[in-house]
């Protein structure tokens, strides 16, 4: 297991307990709750007593398919907490603040990061990947990657700040404008939280598409939003007369696969511009009349990796935590599956091995460790 530098300048131990709990992946398929010391800050860390961690859907592979850098490993980057401890007196002050975890660990020294280009940074770690998670009572971090929420924020709306930053960062690449028509593909989390920011941020219409119903219901709770069920033979058609008949402004396409991919070209208006923010599982692959609407209507295309820019970690978060804290952004109960405590992590991620009876975020809640 991967642990903070040891340091004899910490000014604060969590509550004087030398062990934690924590969800370890030992090998492929394997997870096991098990005692591990508490991690101790070095300079420049803290140590944050965890509180939710969303499971997110690059976690599935890592566990089911062990996908990871190395075993063992503890998952978890989206986060909210509570500061426990520092390794320096001068950050004494961070003790007791409230935060939602920022998982990208930047080199900060190479061309990309002096550019503010952080999520190209090819020499960084990452919290709950490259290094150990929060899915444990306890997490080490760097304290430039705490971001302290206020007290009109809870706990669990701050552990979806890094989803919510996911789609704000997409906003940017896009360029996106008030007044502009935006379609949304994908009525997951981010797509979700993607869609009420457009709202927020006055888009002048905004259509989630999905295909399933219950994802549709849920966005059909939150204010401002259209929606249209992409099982249904005529939903390009129903598209196209919602855009006013010549296709979105922009589309944002949170699934990434071949028929969504094609799906975003085919409804985006000419001279549009589609921005894609998921992550394929699968090779993708287009018909050369699928390819021809980029050209023929001379898209703007875009990707979208992660969600940070300068100065670190980015407007991004300073604009989400703005959005939460004016209840325009808002997690429904119904974008919630299920919240597990610590103890039940296996099971947590057992529902996975049947995705389509998931209707919404799982949580894992290290406050409640069995």
């Amino acid at each position: 297991m991967h642990s903070c530098t040891c340091s004899t300048t910490i000014t604060s131990n969590p509550k004087g307990w030398l062990s934690m709990k924590a969800l370890v992946v030992t090998a492929r398929d394997t997870l096991e709750v098990l005692e591990r010391p508490v991690p101790q800050p070095g300079e420049n860390e803290a140590v944050v007593r965890v509180h939710y961690t969303g499971i997110c859907g690059s976690d599935v592979p890592r566990v089911l398919e062990g996908r990871v850098h190395g075993f063992p490993i503890v998952l978890g980057h989206e986060f909210s907490g509570i500061v426990e401890a520092v390794g320096s007196a001068k950050d004494e002050h961070l003790i007791g603040k409230r935060v939602a975890g920022v998982p990208l660990v930047p080199c900060m020294e190479c061309e990309d990061c002096a550019l503010g280009h952080y999520s190209q940074c090819t020499h960084y770690r990452f919290i709950g990947s490259r290094i150990d998670g929060s899915m444990a009572e306890y997490v080490c971090v760097p304290t430039a990657n705490l971001f302290i929420v206020s007290d009109n924020i809870s706990d669990l709306e701050a552990a979806f700040f890094e989803p919510a930053t996911v789609g704000m960062h997409a906003l940017r690449l896009a360029r996106f404008e008030a007044g502009t028509s935006v379609a949304v593909i994908g009525a997951g989390t981010i797509g979700l939280l993607l869609a009420q920011e457009l709202v927020a941020l006055d888009a002048s219409k905004v259509v989630v598409i999905n295909r399933s119903a219950h994802r549709l219901e849920t966005a059909q709770l939150l204010s401002g939003l259209t929606t249209l069920c992409s099982a249904e033979d005529s939903w390009q058609q129903n598209a196209k007369e919602l855009s006013g008949g010549r296709g979105f402004d922009m589309v944002f396409d949170t699934v990434a696969n071949s028929q969504t991919i094609a799906d975003s070209c085919a409804i985006a208006a000419a001279c549009g511009t589609v921005c894609f923010v998921g992550t394929p599982k699968q090779d993708i692959s287009l018909t050369i009349s699928q390819w021809e609407q980029i050209n023929r209507k001379e898209l703007h295309v875009t990707g979208s990796w992660m969600s940070y820019s300068a100065p670190w970690p980015g407007s991004e978060w300073t604009d989400v935590a703005r959005l939460f804290a004016q209840n325009r952004l808002i997690i429904n109960p119904q974008m919630i599956d299920r919240i597990y405590p610590l103890a039940e992590g296996r099971a947590a991620f057992d529902r996975f091995k049947s995705p389509s009876q998931i209707t919404g975020k799982i949580l894992i809640d290290s406050s409640e460790v069995s």
